[in-house]
């Protein structure tokens, strides 16, 4: 049922509003909601062109009631007290939209992610986890292109917990902004310990295994691929059964064995004295051991210069 009022000119208005309406975004006009018949073509013109509003987000809807209305003619310069309604009270907007799936967000995240990954020459595997997958995002439809952009917060960051940030536009304007994350995880297979091994150990093939090993949290650390470079390595800390063997828990074995005889060598300008002498602890290449002199039963210290010889310090 239509409502006519009058206005001061005495022209025949009716007015109903729609029950809903669905519109592509725009500013949003009495007509796109209302059916509205008028004798004077310019007076309808005017009525159909009174400026409500706009549409609301996608996704979203935007009553709008009489009230509203009301202050929408009174600025086009319409008395509402000559106005009247129809069966309706109000109007629902929602606005034309199409869906981007949460997947579809995660996936180009993702590829994102793992297009900027390194991996090392070893047999390495990147495992990237999402945290949690976004929600689906609706935009308006017919707006321009539809693109998304990634960015990580963090860009020096590749393995642990990273952060990105999905932006999403339609044409040149940005309509949503997604901070995601994502778990990095790296596996190698590296030397790990197959027993327990003591401290000073000389390392053997018996002692090592192979075995693929989470190493996220060990960037920067240098282990092993492969067991020959530790082979015959001196143990310098005790190592548990399955922990991975990295160059800070290893050296080379002692030279010279505490109590060894050695080539005690004394250098006093350009004469050169070699005599014997007796290691009194053991010696790694390099380092400063004592020893004792055979002839004179003094002790000295002198570096380790290879399996026999102790260059004298003085």
């Amino acid at each position: 049922m239509l409502t006519t009022i009058s206005i001061t000119f005495g022209e025949q208005i009716t007015i109903e509003l729609k029950d809903s309406v669905t519109l592509p975004e725009k500013e949003v006009t009495l007509g796109d909601i209302a059916y509205i018949s008028c004798n004077d073509s310019d007076l309808l013109q005017k009525l159909n062109n009174v400026y409500i509003g706009n549409t609301p987000w996608p996704g979203n809807v935007r009553k709008i009631e009489k009230n509203i209305i009301t202050s929408r003619l009174l600025d086009a310069g319409i008395d509402p007290n000559e106005v009247s309604y129809g069966k309706n009270d109000f109007s629902m907007i929602s606005v034309e939209s199409i869906t981007i799936t949460g997947d579809e967000i995660l996936q180009t995240a993702k590829d994102y992610v793992t297009s900027n990954l390194s991996f090392s020459e070893r047999n390495e595997e990147i495992v990237v986890e999402a945290d949690r997958p976004p929600n689906d995002a609706m935009l308006p439809f017919g707006g321009g292109n539809i693109r998304m952009e990634v960015s990580q917060v963090n860009a020096n960051k590749s393995r642990g917990r990273v952060q990105v940030v999905v932006r999403i536009y339609v044409g040149d304007k940005q309509y949503q902004k997604i901070p995601m994350y994502f778990n990095i995880r790296h596996y190698e297979d590296i030397v790990v310990a197959s027993k327990r091994i003591n401290r000073n150990d000389i390392l053997t093939a018996k002692d090592l295994y192979i075995k693929r090993v989470e190493t996220t949290r060990m960037p920067g650390i240098t282990t092993f691929d492969n067991m020959k470079p530790l082979l015959g390595k001196r143990v310098l800390y005790t190592i548990l059964p399955d922990k991975p063997l990295t160059q800070n828990m290893i050296d080379e074995p002692a030279a010279i064995k505490k109590g060894e005889l050695v080539k005690i060598l004394v250098k006093i300008g350009n004469l050169s004295v070699i005599t014997k002498g007796i290691a009194k602890e053991d010696g790694y290449k390099g380092r400063v051991i004592k020893i004792m002199n055979l002839d004179t039963k003094r002790e000295l210290y002198g570096e380790v210069k290879d399996d026999y010889t102790v260059k004298v310090i003085l």
